[in-house]
């Protein structure tokens, strides 16, 4: 083959992969030159569902905007940016941290003076940043219709400021890449959808901590519409530092030794296999006590052939398989013929009633109903089909 005739063959196999190699590290490349990320509201992803633009817009007015991606890490960080000059933005969106995280986490803001804004935490997590705060559950009846949250509704100066903010969700944000709107109450609730009674932000009595409902809020996406940016600025611009808090999976605790088989086990296993142990002992012992114990027969045990047949015969009886015991009758009537006229062991069944006809006169029809393709319908045609080959043998033997 030519090479001419070879590229013909192959060519678009090989432009193919070419390119795919070249979109491949070219992302890669792009990946690596760019340091950005692709998670949601990360302050380097400059996707829809990142966190860039309002990041970006905070440093140019000169907050200090430090990413974080644990709870040590995050703790450090308000220790050295000292009492009353952070703010903490917490995002966790795989409901990473335990309970008692979330109040080691709003413990550690406390002390230090830090604002905490949590976005769409879950209940127990809203429990311990704030007493003072309650989850509400979901509004994806309430939000997924409505384009705008209608004003802020409530005394808090934020809220006021921004008058009403686009609460709708951003594909990538939330859990299984479903937008999750949360409501809540507080001493400060507000952006409540109509019909509702629990708002997408509410605050405590005394400011320091604020949960916003919709995380999309501060999204590259969202954050030019309605009050948006007016109100994710003033929530965490309003100090020198922001510790802008993802939890991660360095969050989850590391278990000091591989687990064991028993703990891996469920609790109900051990019950659960002694009573069925019992179960089995106790069927046991009843089916050994109702049959008995084995009784001991000598061998060889001989059998009288006529207790055979007739063992043989109920069999048939009770299976009402007449066409097998028929079958039988007939095959053996034509094996003790074939021998009375000394045709063989084995000769064709045709072979046996022709000899058979000619020795009886009978008619050969009559015979070859008899011996190969009658079938009774019943016991009583049975009966009598057997006396007639009865008959028949003793008309057939040799004088």
């Amino acid at each position: 083959m030519s090479a001419a005739a070879w590229w013909r063959k192959h060519r678009f196999w090989l432009v193919g992969g070419a390119a795919l190699v070249a979109v491949t590290v070219g992302g890669l490349v792009a990946s690596t030159v760019g340091g950005g990320s692709a998670d949601a509201l990360s302050v380097t992803n400059p996707a829809p569902d990142g966190g860039q633009a309002a990041s970006t817009v905070l440093r140019r007015h000169g907050v200090q905007v430090t990413a974080t991606d644990s709870l040590e890490a995050t703790a450090q960080a308000l220790a050295a940016n000292g009492r009353n000059g952070s703010t903490v933005l917490l995002y966790d969106p795989l409901s990473l941290l335990q309970p008692g995280q979330a109040a080691r986490l709003a413990g550690s803001a406390r002390d230090s003076g830090a604002a905490l804004v949590a976005l769409a935490p879950g209940p127990l997590t809203v429990k311990n940043l704030s007493p003072e705060i309650t989850s509400a559950g979901t509004a994806a009846g309430a939000a997924a219709t409505a384009d705008v949250a209608a004003g802020a509704g409530c005394a808090n100066a934020d809220a006021t400021a921004a008058g009403s903010i686009d609460a709708r969700g951003v594909d990538g944000i939330g859990q299984a890449g479903r937008p999750s709107l949360f409501v809540y109450r507080g001493a400060a609730t507000c952006f409540v959808p109509s019909g509702g009674t629990a708002g997408f932000m509410a605050a405590n009595s005394s400011g320091d901590v604020t949960v916003l409902g919709s995380p999309g809020v501060v999204s590259n996406e969202r954050l030019a519409g309605q009050g948006n940016a007016a109100l994710a600025f003033r929530l965490l611009g309003s100090r020198p530092h922001l510790v802008w808090y993802t939890a991660s999976l360095k969050d989850v605790a590391v278990a000091g030794h591989p687990p064991t088989l028993a703990e891996l086990t469920p609790r109900w296993i051990f019950p659960a296999s002694a009573w069925l142990l019992l179960v089995a002992v106790v069927g046991m012992l009843w089916r050994g006590r109702r049959h008995g114990p084995l009784v001991a027969e000598p061998l060889p045990v001989i059998v009288k052939a006529s207790e055979t047949v007739t063992g043989r015969a109920r069999l048939y009886q009770d299976a009402k398989a007449q066409d097998t015991a028929v079958e039988a009758l007939q095959h053996a009537t034509l094996t003790r013929l074939a021998q009375g006229l000394r045709l063989g062991m084995h000769a064709r069944p045709s072979a046996v009633v022709e000899a058979a006809a000619a020795r009886t006169g009978r008619p050969r029809a009559q015979l070859e109903a008899l011996l190969i393709t009658g079938i009774p319908l019943n016991d009583k045609q049975m009966l009598s089909m057997a006396a007639q080959l009865a008959a028949l043998e003793e008309e057939v033997a040799p004088r």
